[in-house]
């Protein structure tokens, strides 16, 4: 007997009995449902017998045992089926591409449950693409030849197709157009539950809502004019005025550091809105605000001035940098690019062997660059946003500055960044990722740390410490002192590749290696690592743990590497 046959009885008979009542209503009704699991499969010609056993004969109320003797017989085979689409279903692609990968065809084994799966299909494409009036004329198997044989008959009128109507808001505090920008379809667009659910999406995408309800409304037609039209109403609240968050994390590159944040969703009617961040650790102390503009929508096409403070560890040195930048911000297609000029103040100290005054603005160490530049991104994923089953990242940046446009010396720099993710097969997982990276400016000028590359760490090269690769200067000007210190390079490279083992859903094992360089032009140094981790899938992402071998021409060394976050 086939295994699926045998798991439709069981599922058929149901739960075994336990007192005397159930076991007599289960005794009764075994054949029957044995039968059905059997017809259910297209098992017409069954021969179905039964035998009841006393355990305790002297004890008829003591429990029984049921044998049940089948000989399920040849199955009835598919032999006509009739599927037709009446209306202006008919000339639909997404009805042909179900018909054309239909499920039941001539010569199959009967099976009702392809069947009602089939019927079930037609219903709910029809209610996605907008036949909101289709309908089954016909829909039967006929059995015949003595159960030999099935035809299957399903005859479905799908009437008109239904178009989008108005969108219909409550009154809300944002300007008309602004509010229309959020619609992704216009009226009298063929109606589709993708382009509704959009809808929903964008709405709650754009921060201003509380509570968004979205609903289709009562349904115009116009037979004569040939008008059949589903009006949406939307009903909205205001979001919160002030969203505040907090946040704690750890890894061997920041250490220990906190966040918080403050967004303003909605400032006035023309849908304006700003973020202010704040991020502190002993490594790396951030201050981020931006204020948003929207020009053509609210999430894909805005106006932004940043304003940006940092002070940061680089290695060997100590910097600190402010910069205010206005920008374009777009999305379309799955691609977000950002066309922006920002004005970048930077001073820095290296951390030699004499003592040293502490960082301040001063006329050492320090320039100023007027700097245009764009930068476009994509990311695509599939599973979990937390733990991608699949995944491709991507990101580029080009900028520049000179020194004739208000710049203390003239650079150009380039950088990309690829992060690719793939299951090869259930429980075995892949991860790579690379970044290229180059500035081109006059030897003789200085560059800001904040535009040099440093390769590193725990998203870079791990086995070596936090953004220690890089180019190399002298300590001290003792020709007897061999002590160098990294200030940075204008060549990046660095690649890795990540192989993953689920041991269950929540933890994963990994083997990995990493390689690359950071140096300046004409020199090229590579540096590689081998390594394992441990992984935990937590509620906010993997926590990893990973052990890396660095090995760096002759120096060796072991390190640790505590991160969380997703690849993606």
């Amino acid at each position: 007997m086939p295994k699926a046959v045998r798991k439709n009885i069981y599922s058929h008979l149901g739960q075994l009995p336990n007192t005397e009542l159930e076991r007599s209503a289960f005794i009764y009704s075994a054949k029957n449902s044995t039968r059905d699991a059997l017809n259910a499969l297209g098992y017409y010609r069954a021969d179905i017998s039964s035998q009841i056993t006393y355990l305790n004969k002297q004890d008829k109320s003591a429990p029984q045992k049921l044998a049940l003797t089948i000989n399920i017989g040849k199955a009835t085979i598919v032999d006509k089926v009739h599927i037709i689409i009446n209306g202006e279903a008919f000339n639909d692609s997404a009805f042909q591409a179900l018909l054309t990968q239909r499920s039941i065809k001539q010569g199959d084994t009967l099976n009702h449950s392809v069947y009602s799966t089939l019927k079930s299909d037609i219903l709910s494409l029809a209610l996605r693409r907008g036949y909101f009036d289709g309908k089954f004329i016909e829909h039967k198997i006929t059995i015949k030849d003595d159960h030999q044989y099935a035809d299957i008959t399903l005859l479905y009128e799908s009437g008109p197709r239904y178009k989008f109507g108005h969108v219909n808001f409550n009154d809300f505090d944002l300007e008309p157009a602004l509010l229309k920008s959020l619609v992704p379809f216009k009226p009298e667009q063929y109606y589709s539950a993708k382009a509704f659910h959009q809808l929903q999406q964008q709405l709650q995408a754009s921060q201003y809502f509380g509570n968004i309800l979205a609903l289709p409304g009562e349904k115009i037609i116009v037979p004569e004019k040939h008008q059949f039209l589903v009006p949406i109403n939307v009903t909205v609240t205001p979001a919160k005025s002030h969203l505040f968050d907090f946040g704690l994390g750890y890894a061997t590159d920041t250490l220990f550091r906190v966040s918080a944040g403050w967004r303003t969703p909605k400032l006035n009617k023309y849908g304006h809105f700003q973020e202010t961040r704040f991020k502190y650790s002993s490594v790396n102390a951030t201050g981020k605000f931006i204020y948003s503009i929207p020009i053509s929508h609210p999430t894909n096409d805005l106006l932004q001035f940043k304003v940006m403070v940092e002070d940061d560890e680089y290695a060997d040195l100590d910097t600190k940098f402010h910069s205010i930048q206005i920008g374009r911000l777009s999305n379309k297609n799955n691609w977000q690019r950002e066309l922006y000029t920002r004005l970048h103040e930077e001073a820095w100290q290296y951390n030699l062997d004499e003592n040293t005054p502490n960082l301040r603005w001063s006329e050492v160490d320090k320039v100023s660059y007027v700097i245009p530049g764009i930068t476009w991104s994509s990311t695509t994923r599939a599973g979990s946003p937390l733990d991608p089953s699949e995944g491709f990242r991507q990101t580029y940046n080009i900028e520049g500055a000179h020194l004739n446009a208000g710049s203390d010396n003239s650079f150009f720099r380039v950088h990309g960044k690829w992060n690719y993710i793939t299951t090869l097969a259930p429980k075995h997982r892949l991860v790579t990722r690379a970044e290229l990276g180059a500035v081109f400016i006059d030897r003789d000028a200085q560059l800001a740390p904040s535009l040099r590359f440093y390769a590193g760490g725990d998203q870079s090269i791990r086995g070596f410490a936090y953004q220690s690769i890089a180019s190399t200067i002298p300590a001290s000007s003792d020709p007897n002192d061999n002590e160098e210190i990294v200030v940075g390079s204008t060549r990046l490279f660095v690649a890795s590749i990540e192989y993953q083992y689920y041991l269950t859903e929540k933890w994963r094992v990994a083997m990995f290696s990493d390689g690359g360089s950071a140096n300046n032009k004409g020199e090229f140094e590579p540096v590689y690592s081998i390594g394992s981790g441990l992984h935990y899938m937590s509620p906010v992402g993997p926590i990893k743990i990973d052990v890396a071998y660095g090995i760096d021409g002759e120096d060796k060394n072991w390190r640790l590497h505590f991160s969380l976050g997703a690849e993606l």
